[in-house]
């Protein structure tokens, strides 16, 4: 009787221990969990608190760069006005004007040097850019400048008004289709009139303007030269079909 007495003594020590046991586990897991759940907190809050930094870093810069321009643009307007102010004190102005060669349809290239720049100005292309000359009345700015060295700068202008020697025309109107090579096709041609001497022909071919048929075309479809002439081409529906 004794032994089972103290057997069962012994098997509740035991069960008493192993409580013990799993209440430390039990409070160790119960901190563990707290400690990360802290831990946790604590690397939202730095995130949150670098994601923050970072933002303030970049509105910082950002507002240094939109000053940095702010203040770029009012150096080179205050420039630009002092250049200018000087330029009309100077009186530049183009001269030695020259017409050349028609370039395109209805545009002729003309060139002129600016004149009263002294040699020592140093922003010679600018005052060559903001400076107009009056062709057939009307003023335009250069198409491009060309730096030349001290005090002398040539602008160029490609004037797309009033030159009748560059509008080139169509005449002779063709339809050169085959009725059983090219059914429900009509292919039209013109001949070139009225080239400038000197110009490209294809590039006046492919800029001549022309209209037929209820349509208008800004040049030909197809260019070629025929005994000596230009002629373009144009295929296009039959609606007579």
């Amino acid at each position: 009787m004794n032994s089972i007495r103290k057997s069962w003594e012994i098997e509740a020590a035991g069960h008493q221990l192993l409580l013990r046991e799993w209440t430390f586990e039990e409070e160790e897991h119960t901190l563990l969990t707290e400690t990360w759940k802290r831990q946790a907190q604590q690397h939202e809050k730095d995130v949150e608190r670098r994601k923050r930094d970072e933002e303030q870093r970049q509105e910082k810069i950002r507002k240094e760069w939109d000053h940095e321009v702010e203040e770029h643009d009012r150096l080179l307007k205050d420039r630009r006005r002092r250049e200018e102010e000087e330029r009309q004190k100077l009186n530049m102005f183009w001269g030695h004007v020259e017409s050349h060669q028609c370039t395109t349809y209805g545009t002729k290239e003309y060139t002129a040097l600016l004149m009263n720049l002294p040699a020592t100005w140093e922003h010679r292309v600018e005052a060559c850019k903001v400076t107009p000359l009056e062709v057939h009345g009307i003023s335009y700015l250069p198409k491009s400048c060309e730096d030349k060295g001290p005090g002398v700068v040539t602008g160029r202008w490609e004037i797309n008004h009033n030159e009748p020697d560059c509008a080139s025309y169509w005449r002779s109107y063709q339809d050169k289709a085959s009725p059983i090579k090219m059914p429900l096709t009509l292919r039209i041609e013109h001949y070139l009139e009225n080239l400038p001497h000197g110009g490209d022909w294809r590039e006046f071919c492919a800029t001549t303007p022309v209209s037929f048929h209820d349509m208008h075309f800004v040049g030909a479809q197809e260019c070629f030269q025929y005994n000596l002439g230009t002629y373009g081409h144009w295929e296009i529906d039959d609606s007579s079909c």
